[in-house]
C-alpha cells in the first residue's frame, strides 16, 4: 500500500506594476497625475503635463518618448526640490483648458 498523495500549495506572487497616480511634492497627497500629449516640434521629444488635483500644481515639459510616467514624475520632482522649474497653481477646470490653450500655440 501506497502513501496519500502530498498536495503542493501554489504560491501566488502579485505581479508588481507601475504607478500611475503619484504623490505631490507641495501638499503630500497622492492626487499628481502625468499625462502626454505628442507635438511635431521637436522630433523624439512629447509634451508631459503634470498637475495635482488638490492644490492645483501645474506645469508642463518636453522629455523623450521612451520616458514613462515614472520617470517624468522623477524629473519633475527633483526640478521642483531643486527649485529649477515654474509651476503654476490652477484650480478650476476651465483655467487649466485655457492655460493647455495658449501652450499648445
Amino acid at each position: 500500500m501506497g502513501r496519500r498523495r502530498k498536495k503542493y500549495k501554489r504560491v501566488v506572487r502579485k505581479t508588481r506594476r507601475i504607478p500611475s497616480v503619484f504623490h505631490c511634492p507641495n501638499c503630500g497627497s497622492r492626487s499628481m497625475t502625468v499625462e502626454f500629449k505628442k507635438t511635431n516640434d521637436i522630433p523624439g521629444m512629447k509634451k508631459a503635463i503634470i498637475r495635482c488635483g488638490s492644490c492645483g500644481l501645474y506645469t508642463d515639459m518636453n522629455v523623450p518618448e521612451l520616458f514613462e510616467a515614472v520617470d517624468v514624475y522623477n524629473r519633475f520632482v527633483d526640478a521642483f526640490n531643486e527649485g529649477t522649474i515654474e509651476v503654476e497653481f490652477v484650480k478650476k477646470v476651465e483655467e487649466l483648458e485655457e492655460v493647455e490653450e495658449k501652450i499648445l500655440e
